[in-house]
């Protein structure tokens, strides 16, 4: 990688291939269809209706008294929560206002079962995730409104309800009820008490009926998982354990990868899925039971993997959907683990470059296939940089709970650190008839990375073609993080087998909000100060008459709360064959600065 080497590092100006103006712009390919687009649809169709007979299947007087068994004396093990938990969470559940991940639903004086939501914010919402937060403010109150949303559920759902029953939400129910029983049940009502245990016992002996119906995935993932904790807590027969190991295998293998990354490439799908794995890890441990080879290496695996997504302050980068999460949680899943060194997980698609207290995310995969596409996020080669535990160059986050048009225009490719060609993004999303059916799934193209070190530092070599159907463009980003972390340098190359015309192209750089951006005199660099620690400058080879560097607007959706930042952008006419753009991220020193110009 000779162009960004130490060698070279000095002046990322040169050696830049510059191409010879051209009159016109590129012109603009059409849309390019979805593959296998009928027969996804045909899938979907068939499974719509393998869904209805089940469902008539399921409320049948039949299958309600193949659900009935001895009434449980109680739990034999509790599984751990393991999800975020907060007292403001508490105290908006107490004033009738529950905040979910996928929205928010306001309720004053009537049940939230009755309110009308999206299906995914009714889903989590039937998946009592949020019963956690009323055990942390704890008290009397708490109880008592935690009991009466639990019994309230009972009265409504305690007979099989499509959508509600799902194994998918079913048995992340299960879990959570487990996992706060005591809560649930502290006041000693007897009769609250029987009920629960009667109702849940019959969910277990229908997620061990159902748990196959669920299509591959995390969802998948969790239902087997939360079956393996309750068939511990509610032990009937060796054969439903068996089927309960056989069903987490399966569910495993469908939904994660050979390098321990979820299948959707989402990071939040990442740490539930860990977070289930390791609720059944542990529940099969304190109950003496034997623990497979593939749940231990899953679950080391998916660890690993999901502490290359984590900066210095503990949270997570903000990838494909992710916001920073609670960094309490994240040290619980990965059980104090100190932080990642550089590595790469080459099917689940990130690299970390690591360098003393500088990280660098590096997202060097592309779309997931079918379905699990459904909310990856268009911004191939995106990255995010830290240091210490201030994060400088962010990706936009995601706004999940101000509604899905906050959650698309997250999916863009303008809201991420990433190279923008036109007004278009990196790939398509499916829409129209077919993604209501199958979700606006992103497709359009491939992309693979390398990661190497030396003494010198590391270098992150990636490509991707999702700009092909429309430009014919190949975009090759390259990225060298110096062995005292103190200076990363960039690389992003254009290259087009027919160079017809010019293309506008925008390399976005969003800045934590917490940092303050002035644009120089000379206008070839950026002074980036965070709240505390030494100030960055970003450099750029600007050549060209159109090439320029701004300060433009942008928002950070990463946090608690969305926040106005500014984005480093540099815009560019790439013509020619091959279009070259260096720039510069360092540690601006005083007795480091060099005395003649850089750039």
């Amino acid at each position: 990688m000779p162009a960004i080497s130490p060698a070279s590092a000095a002046d990322p100006a040169g050696g830049s291939e510059r191409a010879a103006d051209a009159p016109a712009r590129a012109p603009l390919a059409r849309r390019a269809p979805y593959p296998g687009l009928a027969a996804a649809l045909a899938r979907h169709a068939l499974e719509e209706t393998k869904a209805k007979a089940r469902s008539a299947l399921h409320r049948s007087a039949a299958w309600r008294l193949a659900l009935r068994g001895p009434l449980p004396a109680g739990l034999t093990v509790v599984p751990d929560a393991l999800t975020e938990a907060t007292l403001e969470g508490a105290q908006d559940i107490l004033r009738g206002r529950f905040s979910l991940k996928a929205g928010i639903i306001d309720v004053q004086g009537v049940s939230p079962f009755d309110a009308v939501a999206p299906a995914p914010l009714q889903d989590e919402l039937h998946r009592f995730a949020w019963l956690a937060h009323l055990e942390r403010a704890g008290g009397k109150t708490a109880r008592f409104v935690a009991q009466a949303l639990v019994e309230d559920w009972i009265d409504r759902f305690e007979r099989f309800r499509a959508g509600v029953w799902a194994p998918a939400v079913l048995g992340p129910r299960l879990v959570a009820w487990a996992a706060h029983f005591r809560f649930l049940t502290s006041n000693h009502d007897l009769i609250f008490r029987s009920r629960l245990l009667k109702t849940m016992a019959e969910q277990t002996r229908h997620l061990a009926r159902t748990v196959d119906e669920t299509p591959p995935g995390p969802t998948r993932l969790a239902a087997a998982a939360a079956l393996a904790v309750m068939d511990t807590a509610f032990p009937e027969s060796g054969a439903r354990a068996l089927r309960a190991a056989d069903a987490l295998r399966l569910a495993i293998e469908g939904a994660v990868l050979a390098d321990g990354g979820i299948v959707t490439r989402a990071p939040v799908d990442q740490m539930d899925g860990l977070a289930a794995l390791l609720r059944a890890q542990r529940v099969l441990s304190d109950a003496h039971r034997p623990l497979s080879p593939i749940l231990l290496a899953t679950v080391e695996a998916m660890r690993n993997r999901l502490s290359l997504l984590r900066h210095g302050d503990g949270r997570l980068a903000c990838f494909n959907g992710a916001s920073e999460g609670d960094p309490a949680l994240l040290a619980d899943l990965l059980a104090g683990m100190p932080p990642a060194g550089s590595g790469l997980a080459p099917e689940w698609g990130y690299a970390r470059l690591a360098a003393h207290d500088t990280a660098v995310v590096f997202d060097c995969g592309g779309p997931p296939p079918g379905p699990f596409a459904a909310t990856s996020h268009c911004a191939p080669l995106a990255f995010e940089l830290s240091h210490e535990a201030q994060r400088i160059i962010v990706n936009g986050g995601v706004a999940g709970r101000r509604g899905p048009e906050w959650v698309n225009a997250a999916r863009r490719t303008a809201a991420h650190a990433a190279l923008q060609i036109g007004e278009r993004d990196a790939g398509d999303l499916l829409d129209g008839a077919a993604a209501r059916r199958l979700g606006e799934r992103l497709y359009g193209g491939a992309t693979e990375g390398t990661l190497d070190g030396g003494e010198a530092g590391f270098w992150a070599d990636a490509s991707h073609d999702l700009y092909g159907a429309h430009f014919g463009a190949v975009h090759r980003r390259r990225l060298f993080l110096s062995a005292d972390g103190t200076d990363l340098r960039g690389e992003d190359t254009l290259t087009r087998a027919t160079p017809r015309g010019r293309l506008d192209v925008a390399i976005r750089f969003p800045l934590h909000p917490d940092c303050r951006a002035s644009l120089t005199q000379s206008g070839d660099s950026v002074q980036i100060a965070p709240p505390q620690g030494e100030p960055w400058r970003f450099r750029a080879a600007l050549g060209g008459a159109e090439e320029r560097l701004t300060l433009e607007p942008a928002l950070y959706m990463g946090g608690e709360t969305v926040r106005r930042t500014q984005a480093i952008v540099l815009r560019a006419a790439a013509g020619g064959a091959a279009w070259t753009m260096r720039w510069a991220l360092r540690i601006d020193i005083a007795d480091r600065r060099p005395r003649r110009r850089l750039v």
